[in-house]
C-alpha cells in the first residue's frame, strides 16, 4: 500500500494543475449522478458506485507510476515554460541588462546591444560606457517609465536598483509624432503698429501711402519667410496665425527683425516700432477664441510696458519679453490724463474711505505722489489714509516729512496692520509707484477691495486683480509727474497744492530723473514749472538731498570694488555684512555710467538681514529691466532694481551673472 506521503504529494500535485477545477466538477458530478441513481434506479447505481471503488483502488495501487507520469508532464510543462521565457527575452524589443554589484554587465539581450551597435557592452562597467548610463543610473524611480535621449533617438527606461536589471525601449517615433503634434499647434496674435496713426498725421498724403506701402510689403516678406498668416484689420492692428514651430523659430532669433525694422524707419526719420502679443496652448483641449483673449491681455501688457516689444504666454506659463530696447516716446496730447483724472475722481467719489499705498522702502517719488493723492480726496472731501510703514524710512523721507507741521500730519499716515481694520466693500486702494504686489506696502490688501494703479514704471506679468483704473504711462519721469499733470486740469484755487506737497511732488520728480538727466521729456519741465509756481521750495529738497561726509565714503568704497566686464557692464558688491538704506547704492549706480566704457551698472548690497537689493542703472544700450525681471524685479530700461531674499550678496552676484550672460 502507498505511503500517506505518496497520497498527499499526489492530492497536492493535482492541486497545482491549471485544470484542476475541470477535474472536481467532473467527480462531483459523478457522485451526483451516482446517488440519484441509488435513489431510483439503484441497479445503475450500484455499478456507479462498483465503478468508482474500483477507479480509487486503480488510483492507490498505481500511485506510483501516476506521481511519475504527472513529475515528467510538470518537468516538461516547467521547460517550455523556462524555453519561452528565454526566449521572449533573447528576442524582446525591450533592451535588458543585468548588471552586477561593481556595474559591469554580466547579461544582456540583442535588442539593448542594438541600441549601442557601435560599442561592446558585455563585461564592461556602465559608468565606463556611454554616458547615458550614467543618466539611468541616477533614476530614482523603479516603477515608471522615464525618458532619455540618445542622439537623435528617445528611450523609455526603468531601472531597478534592487535586482541591478535595465530595460530600455525605443520610442523614437512616438516621440517624433508628439512633438510634430507640438509643433502643430495654433498660435495666435496681435501686432500692432505704435502711434501709426499719429505717424501717418505727420506725413504728407504720398509720403503716408509710400511708407505703408513699404511697410506692408516688409511685413509680408517676413510672414512668409516664416510660414505665418498675417491679415490687417484695421490701419494699425494685424491678426498673426501660425504654428508653434514657426514661433519657436522666431523666439530663436529673438524677434530681432522687429529691431532691424525699427532701425530701418528711423533712419528715414520715421519712428515706428511694432508692439506684438502672442499667445498659445500647452494643453490638447483648447480654443482659438480662448488663444484670442490671451493674445490681447499679451498686447495690452506690451503697450503697458512701453510698447516696440514683443509678449508671448501660454495659458498656464510666465510670459516672455524680447524687445523693448528702446525709451518710449513721450504721448504728444494731455487727452489721456485728463480723461483718466476724470475717471480717478469718479472712483474716489464712489468710495468711502480712500487707501494710498506707495511701494516697500519709498523713496521721494512714492511719498510725493502719495501726498498728491491724498491732497486730491480731500478736495473731494473723502476719508483718506496713506499707508506707511514708518519704521522702514530713509533719512531724506524723514526730513522731507519734517517741513510739515506734525499736527497737520499725525492723521494722515496708518501702518499696513491699521489699514486692513478699515477694508471693506466701499472700500478703493490706490497704489502709486508701482504696481507689482510683491512690492507694495498694502500687498495684503490687494485682492480685497478694487484698486487704482497710477505708475510710470512698465508693466509686469505680476499684476493684481482686483483693478478698476489702470493709469501707467512708461514715458513718464516719474509717478509724481503724473500727479502734478492732475493738478494742471484744474482751477488754481486756495484748494491746491500747498507749499508743502508741490515741494514733496517737485522732489519725487528731481530724485526720479536724477535731477533732470534722465527720462525727461518736454512734460517732466511743464509739471517742474508748475510746481515752482505753487511754492515748491528747491531749497529744501536740496538740503533734503544733501550728502554727509560718510555717505560720499561709502560711495568711494563701492566704486573701489567696481569690476567692468568686456560685455560693458560695471559691478560693485558691497560686503556682505554691511547694511546700506537704498540711496546711497543708486547714487553709486548712477555715478558708475560715467566711467568711459560703462553702458550699465549694477550694485548688490544688503538692505537688511534677510533681503539682499540690486540696483541697476543704464545708458540705454542694455536693458536693465529685462535684466531685473528675471531676478523678480522690474523697472525702466535704464532703471531698474531688485529685491532677493535669504542670500549671501555674492549668491546674488552669481545670479545676476547669469541672466547677464543668458540674454
Amino acid at each position: 500500500m502507498p505511503s500517506k506521503d505518496k497520497l498527499k504529494r499526489f492530492v497536492l500535485i493535482l492541486q497545482s494543475l491549471d485544470f484542476r477545477w475541470q477535474l472536481y466538477i467532473i467527480v462531483v458530478s459523478y457522485i451526483l449522478i451516482m446517488l440519484f441513481a441509488l435513489l431510483r434506479f439503484w441497479q445503475i447505481g450500484v455499478l456507479l458506485l462498483i465503478l468508482l471503488i474500483l477507479s480509487v483502488v486503480f488510483i492507490i495501487l498505481n500511485v506510483d507510476k501516476i506521481l511519475s507520469n504527472l513529475n515528467i508532464l510538470a518537468s516538461d510543462l516547467s521547460k517550455d515554460i523556462k524555453d519561452s521565457q528565454e526566449n521572449a527575452l533573447f528576442r524582446s524589443p525591450i533592451g535588458i541588462i543585468i548588471y552586477s554589484d561593481n556595474l559591469r554587465v554580466r547579461w544582456l539581450n540583442p535588442s539593448m546591444q542594438s541600441f549601442f551597435a557601435e560599442e561592446d557592452l558585455l563585461g564592461n562597467r556602465l559608468d565606463e560606457l556611454n554616458p547615458i548610463f550614467s543618466e539611468i543610473l541616477k533614476l530614482s524611480c523603479d516603477e515608471q517609465w522615464q525618458l532619455v535621449s540618445l542622439g537623435e533617438c528617445t528611450f523609455k527606461v526603468i531601472h531597478q536598483k534592487e535586482v541591478h536589471a535595465i530595460y530600455m525601449m525605443d520610442v523614437s517615433e512616438e516621440a517624433d509624432i508628439l512633438q510634430q503634434r507640438q509643433f502643430d499647434r495654433i498660435v495666435f496674435g496681435f501686432l500692432i503698429l505704435d502711434d501709426y496713426d499719429e505717424v501717418q498725421d505727420s506725413l504728407d498724403d504720398n509720403q503716408a501711402a509710400s511708407i505703408d506701402a513699404d511697410l506692408i510689403h516688409r511685413l509680408n516678406a517676413w510672414s512668409n519667410g516664416h510660414g505665418i498668416y498675417i491679415k490687417r484689420i484695421d490701419e494699425e492692428r494685424f491678426i498673426l496665425l501660425m504654428n508653434k514651430e514657426s514661433l519657436n523659430r522666431l523666439e530663436e532669433e529673438k524677434f530681432q527683425y522687429f529691431n532691424e525694422l525699427r532701425e530701418y524707419f528711423y533712419a528715414r526719420n520715421i519712428p515706428l516700432s511694432a508692439s506684438i502679443g502672442i499667445a498659445y496652448s500647452n494643453e490638447d483641449d483648447y480654443s482659438v477664441l480662448e488663444l484670442s483673449k490671451q493674445a490681447q491681455l499679451n498686447l495690452e501688457l506690451a503697450l503697458g510696458r512701453g510698447g516696440d516689444q514683443t509678449v508671448i504666454k501660454a495659458n498656464d506659463g510666465p510670459a516672455r519679453f524680447y524687445g523693448g530696447n528702446t525709451n518710449p516716446s513721450e504721448k504728444r496730447t494731455n487727452v489721456r490724463a485728463k480723461l483718466v483724472f476724470q475717471a480717478l475722481q469718479t472712483s474716489i467719489q464712489q468710495s468711502e474711505v480712500i487707501l494710498i499705498s506707495g511701494h516697500k522702502s519709498p523713496d521721494m517719488d512714492s511719498i510725493g505722489s502719495a501726498l498728491g493723492v491724498y491732497k486730491l480726496t480731500q478736495q473731494l472731501n473723502k476719508q483718506a489714509y496713506i499707508i506707511l510703514n514708518e519704521n522702514k524710512l530713509n533719512k531724506d523721507i524723514t526730513q522731507l516729512l519734517s517741513l510739515q507741521n506734525p499736527t497737520k500730519m499725525q492723521d494722515v499716515f496708518i501702518s499696513p496692520e491699521e489699514a486692513s481694520t478699515l477694508v471693506n466693500a466701499s472700500t478703493l486702494l490706490i497704489l502709486v509707484d508701482h504696481h507689482r504686489p510683491s512690492l507694495s506696502e498694502a500687498e495684503s490688501l490687494l485682492n480685497l477691495c478694487d484698486t487704482v494703479i497710477i505708475d510710470h514704471h512698465r508693466r509686469s506679468e505680476d499684476f493684481p486683480e482686483r483693478v478698476v483704473l489702470t493709469y501707467i504711462e512708461p514715458y513718464a519721469s516719474s509717478a509724481s509727474e503724473m500727479i502734478t499733470e492732475f493738478f494742471m486740469n484744474q482751477q488754481n484755487t486756495e484748494e491746491s497744492l500747498s507749499k508743502f506737497e508741490a515741494t514733496a511732488l517737485l522732489a519725487g520728480i528731481i530724485v526720479d530723473t536724477n535731477n533732470f538727466a534722465s527720462r525727461t521729456g518736454s512734460r517732466t519741465f511743464d509739471a517742474a514749472s508748475y510746481l515752482k509756481s505753487r511754492g515748491a521750495n528747491t531749497n529744501d529738497i536740496q538740503r533734503i538731498l544733501k550728502e554727509d561726509y560718510a555717505s560720499i565714503i561709502q560711495k568711494n568704497q563701492l566704486l573701489e570694488q567696481m569690476e567692468i566686464r568686456e560685455d560693458g557692464t560695471a559691478i560693485t558688491v558691497a560686503e556682505d555684512n554691511d547694511i546700506y538704506s537704498n540711496i546711497i547704492p543708486s547714487q553709486t549706480a548712477d555715478m558708475m555710467l560715467d566711467i568711459i566704457g560703462v553702458e550699465a551698472s549694477f550694485v548688490i548690497y544688503r538692505r537688511d538681514k534677510g533681503q539682499v537689493n540690486i540696483s541697476a542703472r543704464s545708458l540705454g544700450k542694455i536693458n536693465v529691466q529685462t535684466i531685473m525681471e528675471k531676478l523678480g524685479g522690474g523697472g525702466h530700461l535704464n532703471n531698474a532694481a531688485t529685491q532677493i531674499y535669504d542670500v549671501s550678496v555674492q549668491e546674488a552676484y552669481q545670479q545676476l551673472i547669469e541672466v547677464i550672460e543668458a540674454i
